[in-house]
């Protein structure tokens, strides 16, 4: 005779880690390397020369992305400078690196091979370097054309586009690998 009443059941714990185990390792993984990422970030890099040497690429190619669309734009240090008046300049903040943060720590933590996560990082933090090139380079190019925008597109809806863009590419990277 089969008695499966006396079988112990499973507690909700264990069921619930049975069910979201993988995805609470996952969550679990990328938010304890964007943690280091961060703690690096802050403690190391954040006003160290290669920061700052950082966002004077950044200046410098963002000026030479203006003046390929035609914008007459100049660089004093990371300040670029519009012939028409406006100027922004590159600071804390413009580096974009803390979303190269979180796609690093989410492609890292996810379940694949090396050479896939390295791929991955090197493709993604490459095309969000872009975006974020254009992003510096638009947020001139509205204050110039559309100075009332300006705080709208800087504070909303441009950096909403690079989460969206990291979260696009991270989507079609996984399931791509």
């Amino acid at each position: 005779m089969n008695n499966d009443n006396n079988k112990p059941k499973p507690s909700v714990f264990s069921t619930f880690l049975d069910e979201y185990g993988d995805s609470l390792s996952f969550m679990g993984g990328a938010a304890f390397v964007f943690a280091v990422l961060q703690l690096i970030y802050f403690q190391l890099y954040v006003h160290s020369p290669a920061f700052y040497a950082y966002l004077n690429v950044c200046a410098d190619l963002s000026t030479m992305l203006l003046n390929l669309v035609g914008e007459e734009v100049v660089l004093k240090g990371r300040t670029m400078v519009s012939a028409a008046g406006p100027t922004v300049t590159v600071v804390e903040g413009c580096d974009a690196l803390r979303i190269h943060s979180v796609l690093v720590a989410v492609i890292i933590a996810y379940q694949c091979s090396v050479k896939d996560k390295v791929i991955g990082i090197v493709l993604g933090v490459g095309l969000m370097y872009l975006f974020n090139l254009v992003r510096i380079s638009f947020l001139l190019w509205i204050d110039i054309h559309a100075t009332e925008w300006f705080d709208v597109f800087h504070h909303t809806i441009l950096p909403f586009g690079l989460w969206l863009a990291a979260v696009i590419y991270f989507y079609c990277w996984g399931r791509k690998v």
